[in-house]
């Protein structure tokens, strides 16, 4: 009898030679949620996996994902159960069992997986280290920062011994914050944030002094602080579908993709995640700033299994 979760290993191992890293990390994250889902009902030998248990999997997906993430899960399913079927593990007919849904590409979506995120910065320190697309993704994800708040550092915000950035008000200089001096607050970096933004400081930072002396920390080669069209631009092209170095598959506007985010919901999802690690939301409110009750009604997308998860981990259950 063959084990699922080897089989998986085992179709991982295989695929290694024709896909990149990262097309890899996709697949291995995708399958992640089927070998899981198999712990949880119990299902330890491949051979044992019939039709039924695949409708009865994305069943219990559908409650979490829309239908785009639905539609590439299950491609990835399909193709690691035909994998099986020529190792003469399962039958052929199971892999045809598996109906794709409909991949709407009317809107894109309007959070992203944390684990997503998470690949695409691990892509990006491994193959773009301290560049301006992993600063950006970076710095959006790990402090939930508008692009208001990003555009408005400069050099001399940022405290690398003391690994936080400072955020000020300057309406005058073209760099505002949301809620003007009520948004000033200082941000503790993450140690490998720190590392990366120095190493971008001090390495890769086109420097470029503005018209009014100031050296914007998210510079570009034409000079001054990247405009928000150049950030969204860069988070659309980061989470598009297909892999991180080749673009989007099925667009040719990132932005335009199904799969793909915008800033805005990057800062959406980084709140989330923060609640679902269990984080205080009165100080979650003050590095983000945004009240409580916001991030309650506007910013918390955790779905209700997500939810009840984080109150057993709080109640230690």
């Amino acid at each position: 009898m063959t084990v699922v979760t080897e089989a998986i290993d085992a179709y991982l191992q295989e695929r290694s030679t024709e896909l990149s890293d990262s097309s890899i990390q996709n697949h291995r994250y995708q399958l992640k949620q089927f070998r899981q889902w198999c712990a949880d009902e119990g299902i330890a030998e491949l051979e044992s996996i019939d039709p039924l248990d695949l409708s009865r999997f994305r069943r219990a997906r559908s409650k979490d994902i829309n239908s785009t993430t639905m539609y590439n899960q299950l491609s990835v399913l399909r193709l690691f159960c035909k994998f099986c079927a020529r190792m003469s593990w399962v039958d052929d007919l199971l892999a045809e069992s598996i109906v794709l849904p409909r991949r709407d590409g009317s809107s894109r979506a309007d959070r992203i997986d944390a684990e997503r995120v998470e690949r695409i910065i691990d892509h990006l320190d491994k193959y773009h280290y301290a560049s301006f697309n992993h600063v950006i993704m970076s710095l959006l994800w790990t402090t939930g920062m508008r692009i208001g708040a990003l555009r408005a550092i400069d050099v001399s915000d940022v405290h690398l011994d003391d690994r936080f950035i400072g955020l000020h008000h300057r309406p005058e200089e073209g760099t505002p914050l949301k809620n003007a001096e009520g948004s000033e607050r200082e941000l503790n970096l993450h140690g490998w944030v720190n590392d990366i933004v120095r190493c971008w400081i001090e390495d890769n930072r086109p420097p470029h002094v503005d018209i009014n002396g100031r050296e914007a920390l998210i510079s570009t080669e034409m000079g001054g602080a990247a405009a928000r069209s150049t950030i969204r631009r860069v988070v659309y092209v980061l989470t598009a579908c297909g892999d991180v170095t080749q673009g989007c598959e099925c667009s040719e506007y990132p932005s335009k993709c199904p799969e793909s985010v915008s800033p805005h919901d990057i800062r959406r999802s980084s709140i989330s995640a923060w609640l679902n690690r269990g984080v205080d939301i009165n100080m979650l409110s003050d590095r983000v700033d945004s009240s409580p009750s916001t991030l309650e009604r506007h910013y918390d997308v955790r779905s209700e299994s997500e939810k009840r998860e984080a109150r057993r981990d709080a109640f230690n259950m």
